[in-house]
């Protein structure tokens, strides 16, 4: 026995999974750019690179950038760009992966200390930011999980 949902209700449902996929895209923007500036603090710190190692990491990181690309592709336009949900999911998880290789590997020991900002006494260090990141890595992974072709083909 199968429920029958209002249209309007479906209709919304549809339009709030597109408006978290859009909200994830532009997450996976401003991740990029966080990560990059964390990433160049902290070499910066650990062996005095120079801004040559912002173009490096631009250049390595910028197949990041295809994620949330192709993430609002496919929240603003969920009929022509369904098939891209399979490497959104991978490309995803692989950045997740690669964060607990890290984590893993003990990489992250020369960064976690590190203060970014400081409001009062209210000190964050880069160890917090970069759980932040994680988090909401994880939360946006499961967007992309929990989205079925049933999404694409009533919103």
């Amino acid at each position: 026995m199968t429920t029958v949902l209002h249209p309007r209700y479906t209709a919304r449902v549809m339009s709030a999974r597109r408006s978290v996929l859009l909200a994830g895209s532009l997450w996976e923007l401003a991740r990029f750019f966080l990560v990059l500036l964390l990433f160049v603090a902290t070499l910066q710190d650990a062996v005095s690179a120079g801004r040559w190692v912002y173009s490096w990491l631009l250049f390595v990181g910028s197949g990041n950038l295809l994620i949330a690309a192709g993430a609002g592709m496919l929240a603003l336009f969920p009929e022509r760009y369904a098939e891209l949900i399979g490497f959104l999911r991978l490309g995803k998880l692989m950045s997740v992966f690669s964060f607990v290789l890290l984590l893993v590997a003990g990489s992250l020991r020369v960064a976690a200390a590190r203060e970014v900002f400081a409001v009062g006494p209210l000190k964050v260090s880069q160890g917090a930011v970069l759980l932040g990141v994680f988090l909401l890595d994880m939360l946006f992974l499961g967007v992309l999980l929990a989205w079925k072709a049933a999404d694409t083909q009533q919103g």
